[in-house]
């Protein structure tokens, strides 16, 4: 295994959290989001952070994988990195689908219909009997279990972040093919990225916005961050260019240059060039070291490994406590949720998202520990003496 990437890590946990709340608008204070967007359209570019996750994920794959298949690769390592890979993402996702759906089948016991506050309210969904409604409906939940429900024409079901893990999986299984191409130099594929920013544009061009989360368009849309990750990742810096790329001055720069970005209303320039300088983050990041440096201690440190650590957790179980646990409010006293979406006073709402996220990183934390880590572990045992070394040691 190669180095670490310690920054890389925060970065995932401030996405996962930035996703969260691009949710959470929708459903914990719709009250508020017109208001928001008026004074910034962060929240509701929000979505992008999704595509960052995919950057990261190729670029990490390569880092750690590239010698493993850099003598080629065969059944038996495919096989086995496979396996890590499930290993990793499907037990969680498994036990937040078990837990959806032991909600779905009590409301259908009990004569209970969807509820997710007002906005879906003025949408019409309110009242939708269980396993019919706009999620969590019955012919989406096999494919949700094998993981292909990420390139179904339905963009989001079930766990509704379970799309861009189904894309991933797909990421995945070509992986070890990309590699036969990627393992060259990055100056050498110096026509991927153009390739791939054609590919993207086109798609921003013809849908008016990168949130695609159906069809073969998402799996379009992931491979290309997966693919320029891993191209990013055979990228070296000689002499003369680590010492400004190992700088606060860049680093602070694109962090910038980003947030400003993010403030305006989407369109296609701001789709693009949001892209461009996550791709950018992402490269400068990668190539930190240690030093003495307030930004670094402000980028890098326990509280943001630790979010870091969880970010998976919190990724997977925001959507369930934000429609599940609403629905659960709302059948328990509706008035509580009757109250709480009359509410708009900037401390009462400030303070009720302070507390859904004190509550899912509760949540997150005893995930991480009670099952996220303790599934992974044990199903790497159970596949320990077929899976290759040089593939395991990931």
């Amino acid at each position: 295994m190669q180095g670490q990437l310690p920054l890389l890590t925060p970065i995932r946990g401030i996405a996962a959290l930035i996703v969260t709340y691009f949710h959470a608008r929708l459903i914990l204070f719709p009250q508020w989001r017109d208001s928001i967007a008026q004074s910034t359209h962060f929240l509701e570019n929000g979505y992008l952070w999704v595509d960052i996750f995919f950057i990261l994920s190729g670029f990490v794959m390569m880092h750690v994988y590239q010698s493993t298949f850099a003598t080629g690769s065969s059944f038996k390592k495919w096989r086995g990195f496979m396996w890590l890979r499930f290993s990793r993402i499907y037990p969680l996702f498994f036990v937040t689908l078990v837990v959806l759906f032991s909600w779905e089948y009590y409301k259908s016991v009990h004569h209970i219909g969807f509820y997710a506050g007002p906005l879906f309210d003025a949408w019409g969904a309110t009242g939708i009997p269980p396993f019919s409604g706009p999620f969590n409906r019955t012919e989406t939940l096999l494919p949700n279990l094998f993981l292909v429900n990420g390139i179904l024409s339905q963009p989001l079901s079930w766990n509704i972040a379970g799309w861009s893990l189904s894309i991933e999986w797909l990421c995945y299984m070509v992986f070890p093919l990309l590699m036969s191409v990627l393992l060259r130099s990055a100056k050498s594929n110096a026509w991927l990225p153009v390739l791939i920013m054609l590919v993207l544009s086109g798609m921003v061009s013809m849908h008016g916005t990168l949130d695609i989360t159906s069809t073969l368009n998402a799996f379009f849309r992931g491979l290309c961050g997966f693919t320029l990750g891993l191209w990013l990742s055979r990228i070296s810096f000689g002499p003369g260019t680590k010492s400004w790329v190992n700088h606060d001055g860049l680093l602070f720069a694109l962090i910038i240059a980003l947030m400003t970005v993010l403030q305006f209303s989407i369109s296609y320039t701001v789709t693009m060039t949001t892209y461009v300088l996550f791709a950018l983050l992402v490269l400068v990041a990668a190539n930190q070291e240690k030093r003495s440096s307030l930004l670094l201690s402000l980028l890098d440190n326990k509280v943001t490994q630790f979010l870091g650590d969880i970010s998976y957790s919190i990724y997977l179980w925001h959507s369930v406590l934000l429609l599940a646990g609403v629905g659960v409010i709302h059948h328990i006293n509706p008035d509580w949720t009757a109250w709480w979406y009359a509410q708009t006073s900037a401390g009462i709402v400030l303070t009720g998202i302070l507390l859904f996220t004190t509550a899912l990183i509760c949540v997150s934390t005893f995930s991480y520990y009670l099952f996220e880590r303790p599934l992974m572990t044990w199903m790497r045992g159970m596949a320990g003496r077929r899976t290759p070394p040089e593939v395991s040691k990931a």
